[in-house]
């Protein structure tokens, strides 16, 4: 049920009234105001100016916030008290995109620049005497010029609620930095230390009751700031504590060091993800250990820190740009889970660095005997290391590479096991930097593992401050979600489910408004979180909490709840449960616990959120002979239907029903998996489904338009409501001109829902380009494929011709089949490869002796043309480095990340796959090559990847690497798109994949 909007606030004040418990009237006094931020002396000082803006703006008591009044037909200004002449200086701006309107700028003016103008404009920037940056349509504007887009060659780019905006006075530059990216310079020449021209932070909107908050940090504000040329000037809070080792000033040529030699951040870190390697000053002591902790993480690449110890001297090293690669001295390095000497692996540890998250510690120590330990958040790893050549002296060594953004030479205290005595977390880092909060988020977790034994009123409001704030400060998804894959990493979805189960029991057993308080904000954490990241999901799954919703729904049962209390925690019951019925692992589950009988008598509930949402949960994990369960009734589709009326009218394409928030793609996404019930089909093209899905077919959002032709295609499968689809205006004409799209996946679903509408999957598609045959024994597409891998030289031994299977438009149309299908134990989910045609493969007998059909996973290898033959004579998968048939040893495509470019940690001699063809099939993987048809002697372009069945317990998943800034597949989050495996045997080809255009 998509997740609960920021209500929170009333509904625990509600429910607070009357405590008597000190703590939790402190709690009480933080959510009073979902908003509210400390304000201190300084922030008073360089906050809003209320003297000095058009009359139409306040600036609240809290005295950061500056909020636009009522007044149409014109835009207007404010500016900051301080004047800034020289220095640099950083401001946070938390401005909410649903309260920007059309014309929401930032930037810095003079004192001569108007405050106010008749009409909605670009108002900062109108005159020379300001500097503006619009943050709806992204252009740069000063002196009624308009200057560019920014960032530049974005103009896709979506500013986040929060971003900063940082003044170099001295040089007269202007940049914005958001989401840990520098965004680079947005206005040079502005004045700077001119006196009779100082500037003043400014903001002009147009938005009614629309707010801007803003806070002063400072000279640096504790975040990167860079030069003009973008050189990075670095400024962290100092460490606590103090340690034996420091950093050496000589490391890698992408690395700065600093307060002391304690901390070490790589420059550009999205930009870079080598050169990062840093010395200890001090040799390696016996029995001193050397530990790190991992401050902040880069999203964007793959492998993480490494740690070591080398025999070469800091002063003298010419630092290489890996240290697995230096082979002067002794080098020993910890990379990912495994030990290397000199760059050759000598040993294998538990722990995977690959998987570090920010706040994890590292550690290694040599003991007088000559061994080597190492450590992980304090704990003393199993294995240790004897070495037969030990360097008498060496230096600890770290290369801060792939995700690895900075780290602290943390403290440790003797004979302490625990991680918490180790790192002092608290007080190191502050701010609202997405890494700042995901260390307290983890401070958090850490606080809750120790159960019974924390002050629960203490618990519920570092969760509240901590994890459930931090969400609802944003309206970036893709913040979100690495908040929520954070505290997966961390193991909060047990925790959570932990604190939840415990102040259910005592609400059971004594319930209060306090108790009452504290679920609350509980559920509000689960279910907003839910919605955000499938990782969490799947631990949600894991850790119970799916039950516990089911008992709730089971107690209070399907008629109309009156009781508002009652009502809530079905509520927020079904909003957990629907989002995560999402994640294919939870499938089981929801079988496990009897889920879909439980929810089941909910659709007929007099209460149409509630049977909404049981809806939509049974939608995603219904087993096919139960799709009875899922017929709904006109009230209740109406009502489904009108909540996408409302995200159709909301320019974020964002519907609401009682305080919880849907997406237009999750409920589009629900009325085609509901429409597998030919009631439900019949019923959303009576109430005026068809019209909804047309309009949005007309969005400039991929996502929704591809979701909006799958739905249109799952209801013309019932031939009656062809003709009624098709007689929609403009159904027909707006799904010929998506045929057209350069969007290969709208362009396809365009296309299959086009031809089932018009012919119920026979003859030719309109606007298509591929030929197609209306026989369904013949088909010209399978025919051209077919020549293709003739033309390949392969021996037909290889094949098994009686499984082969076109998945062109009109075959798969032709057949029936699904967009997907789970396969596996656990189930697990694939994408049918829709434009492909596959030519089965002879399997070993290992396939039929080890049922790989019914218990392993199904997915997708993209490879060359090249590689094909040598893949089918070995019978197996190959690697980098693998030396094939005739003697010529693989190496990495061209644009691959190979041991001279990659990111560290990141081993290239790995299989690599994907459960979703649009991955494993895309340029860097599977590279077209040029094919003259013989036959019709016509040029194509083609590409092949290999359909294959892998062992469930064999590989790890991991996010994308291709740099894709969108989702790549609907079914699957770019985090967990990337499988891989190092392992023989366990992939098991059974297709060539061919396609041609």
């Amino acid at each position: 049920m998509g997740n609960e909007l920021s209500q929170l606030q009333a509904e625990v004040l509600q429910h607070q009234r009357g405590s008597t418990l000190q703590m939790l009237e402190a709690l009480q006094a933080m959510m009073d105001d979902d908003n509210q931020v400390s304000v201190d002396d300084v922030q008073v000082k360089h906050a809003w100016d209320p003297d000095d803006c058009s009359d139409n703006f306040t600036v609240l008591p809290d005295k950061v916030t500056a909020r636009r009044g009522e007044q149409t037909m014109r835009t207007d200004l404010i500016r900051g008290k301080r004047a800034y002449v020289s220095g640099t200086h950083v401001f946070e701006i938390f401005w909410p995109r649903d309260e920007r309107g059309s014309h929401a700028m930032i930037g810095m003016a003079t004192q001569n620049a108007p405050v106010s103008c008749v009409g909605y404009s670009h108002l900062l920037g109108l005159t020379p005497d300001s500097w503006g940056w619009s943050l709806v349509d992204k252009k740069l504007v000063h002196g009624g010029r308009e200057c560019g887009i920014y960032p530049s060659d974005r103009s896709d780019y979506r500013v986040p609620d929060t971003f900063h905006v940082i003044l170099n006075a001295d040089d007269g530059t202007l940049r914005f930095k958001a989401d840990d990216e520098d965004l680079g310079i947005a206005f040079t020449d502005l004045p700077h230390q001119d006196p009779s021209n100082a500037l003043f932070i400014s903001a002009s909107a147009t938005c009614a009751n629309g707010d801007v908050r803003m806070r002063y940090m400072g000279s640096t504000g504790g975040i990167s700031q860079f030069s003009p040329t973008g050189e990075q000037i670095v400024s962290v809070p100092a460490p606590a504590g103090s340690s034996y080792y420091t950093f050496h000033p000589r490391c890698g040529d992408n690395v700065d060091v600093m307060h002391g030699g304690r901390v070490a951040r790589r420059r550009q870190p999205r930009d870079n993800f080598n050169d990062g390697v840093v010395l200890t000053r001090q040799p390696l002591e016996n029995n001193v250990r050397f530990q790190v902790r991992l401050d902040t993480k880069i999203s964007r690449w793959s492998g993480s820190l490494e740690i070591g110890f080398t025999s070469n001297d800091p002063a003298d090293l010419q630092f290489p740009g890996t240290m697995t690669e230096c082979t002067e001295g002794v080098t020993l390095m910890w990379s990912g889970s495994n030990i290397f000497k000199n760059g050759n692996k000598v040993s294998e540890l538990e722990v995977d660095l690959d998987d570090c998250t920010i706040g994890d510690t590292v550690g290694l120590e040599r003991k007088d005997d000559g061994s080597v330990h190492f450590f992980f958040n304090g704990k003393t790893l199993d294995k240790a290391l004897r070495l037969k050549s030990n360097p008498d002296v060496a230096y600890g060594v770290v290369d801060i590479y792939g995700q690895a953004g900075s780290i602290t030479i943390s403290e440790t205290d003797e004979g302490d096991d625990s991680a918490s005595a180790k790192v002092r977390v608290k007080g190191e880092i502050s701010g609202t930097d997405p890494n700042a909060i995901m260390f307290s988020m983890r401070e958090t977790v850490e606080l809750l593992a120790k159960g019974n034994d924390v002050n629960i009123l203490i618990a519920l409001q570092k969760v509240y401050e901590t994890i459930s704030a931090p969400h609802d400060n944003t309206s970036d998804q893709r913040l979100r979600q690495r908040f929520g894959d954070h505290l997966a990493n961390l193991g909060g979805g047990h925790e959570l489910t932990k604190l939840l189960q415990r102040l259910q029991e005592m609400g059971d057993r004594n319930p209060t408004e306090q108790t009452w308080t504290g679920i609350t904000i509980l559920r509000h954490v689960c279910w907003n979180y839910s919605d955000s990241s499938l990782k969490l999901c799947k631990q949600f799954g894991q850790s119970g909490l799916l039950e516990l919703m089911l008992k709730d729904i089971d107690r209070f049962g399907p008629t109309k709840v009156i009781n508002k209390k009652r009502r809530d925690l079905v509520r927020s019951a079904f909003g957990v449960l629907h989002n995560c019925s999402k994640a294919t692992e939870n499938k089981q589950v929801y079988r496990d616990v009897r889920a879909i009988e439980r929810i089941a008598p909910f659709m007929k509930s007099n209460d149409l959120t509630l049977a909404m949402g049981a809806m939509l949960t049974l939608s995603y994990v219904i087993e096919d002979h139960k799709i009875d369960l899922l017929a709904a009734d006109e009230k209740l589709v109406a009502y489904t239907l009108d909540i996408l009326k409302r995200a159709l009218a909301d320019p974020s394409l964002k519907g609401t029903a009682e305080n919880s928030t849907f997406s237009a793609l999750e409920i589009t996404t629900g009325l085609g998996n509901i429409a597998i019930n030919d009631t439900n089909k019949d019923l959303i093209v009576k109430l005026g489904g068809v019209p909804l899905l047309v309009d949005l077919l007309k969005k400039d959002r991929p996502d929704v338009q591809e979701s909006a032709a799958n739905t249109l295609w799952t209801l013309a499968e019932a031939e009656n409501l062809r003709g009624k689809i098709s007689s929609v205006p403009g159904a027909i004409a707006t799904l010929t001109s998506l045929c057209k799209s350069k969007n290969t996946a709208v362009k396809q679903a365009a296309e299959r829902a086009l031809m089932r509408i018009k012919s119920g999957g026979q003859g030719q598609v309109l606007g298509g380009s591929r030929p197609t045959s209306a026989s369904r024994g013949r088909c010209s597409y399978r025919e051209l494929c077919g020549r293709f891998k003739k033309s390949l030289g392969l021996s037909e031994l290889f094949f098994e011709p009686r499984f082969d299977m076109c998945y062109c438009t009109s075959c798969h149309n032709d057949r029936g089949d699904k967009l997907y299908y789970a396969r596996g134990k656990p189930a697990k989910d694939y994408g049918v490869p829709i434009g492909w045609c596959r030519f089965a493969l002879k399997t070993p007998p290992k396939a039929l002796a080890l049922e790989v059909f019914k218990k392993w996973h199904v997915a997708f290898h993209g490879t060359t043309l090249e590689s094909v033959k040598p893949i089918l004579e070995t019978g197996e998968l190959l690697m980098p480095g693998d030396i094939r048939m005739g003697g010529i040893k693989l190496s990495e495509c061209p644009g691959h990340f190979s041991d001279k470019r990659k990111p560290k940690g990141f081993d290239t001699k790995q299989i690599f796959l994907s459960p979703s063809v649009r991955y494993s099939g895309c340029d860097v993987y599977a590279p077209e090559s040029d094919f003259l048809d013989e036959f019709t002697k016509k040029s194509h372009q083609a590409r092949v990847v290999f359909q294959v069945c892998i062992n469930p317990t064999s590989y790890k998943v991991g996010p994308q690497t291709i740099g894709a800034s969108s989702e790549i597949d609907p079914k699957f989050s770019n985090q967990e798109i990337e499988w891989f495996t190092k392992e023989r045997g366990v992939v098991i080809p059974y297709g060539l994949l061919v396609k041609i255009e």
